[in-house]
């Protein structure tokens, strides 16, 4: 079984809303729409758990209804490791196959990109989407460059992050970070590249917001690419 897991337990507090970011509409639909409808596409996918804040399980029933794979809904921790730990101990019985970690404030997933990385997932165990590095990168010290990094071979990593269900299961228990990808390779495990999208951007200040309010007029999410009309 492959199931989905959708972050969205977090405030949000950065964007400068009335609500958590992930609940706050574009174009007429919660930002958390967006990702479900990917996952609700995919052939891959069989279910999906969906993490939320303490007190919002009444909204996300409401968000939910129209999406058949979201199986489960659970309340998340105070950061995003313990909510990842909430979910993994939910899973242990159910125990899947591969699991994919994905933040809902990351609104335009492509089709194409969510199935690529689980492909990759299931043959290397761990692989995350993420973009190449294309501006010149500079290391910042009290508000002045003090030193250069070259380029080559950065990437700035997104979610989708799939993973075998036994390898995180086992790496997130042991260390703890803030992605998902960390505690895998601090596990000594090789994690697979898959080259990002730009359009999945996570949705972090107030001007993400307004950016995501201009796509979300000619987004369509196809299985491979996003087209416009």
């Amino acid at each position: 079984m492959t199931i989905g897991i959708i972050m969205a337990a977090g405030k949000g507090i950065r964007a400068k809303t009335d609500l958590p970011k992930q609940f706050c509409k574009i174009c007429d639909k919660p930002v958390l729409s967006y990702s479900l409808s990917t996952f609700e596409k995919s052939t891959l996918v069989d279910s999906c758990l969906v993490m939320i804040p303490d007190g919002w399980k009444d909204n996300i029933l409401q968000i939910t209804r129209e999406f058949s794979k979201v199986r489960w809904i659970l309340t998340g921790g105070m950061t995003r490791h313990e909510t990842s730990l909430i979910a993994i101990d939910f899973l242990k019985t159910i125990n899947p196959s591969i699991v994919i970690f994905h933040d809902a404030a990351r609104p335009f997933l492509s089709l194409n990109l969510l199935e690529k990385v689980i492909q990759e997932a299931k043959i290397y165990g761990a692989a995350t989407a993420a973009i190449s590095v294309s501006d010149t990168v500079a290391y910042c010290k009290d508000d002045f460059v003090d030193s250069y990094i070259p380029r080559e071979s950065l990437y700035r990593i997104q979610t989708p992050q799939a993973f075998e269900y036994r390898i995180i299961a086992d790496a997130i228990r042991k260390f703890q970070a803030e992605d998902g990808t960390k505690p895998v390779f601090l596990s000594n495990r090789k994690i697979r590249i898959v080259e990002g999208d730009p359009y999945c951007f996570k949705i972090t200040k107030p001007e993400d917001l307004d950016l995501a309010g201009s796509i979300c007029k000619f987004w369509k999410n196809t299985k491979y690419s996003q087209e416009q009309p």
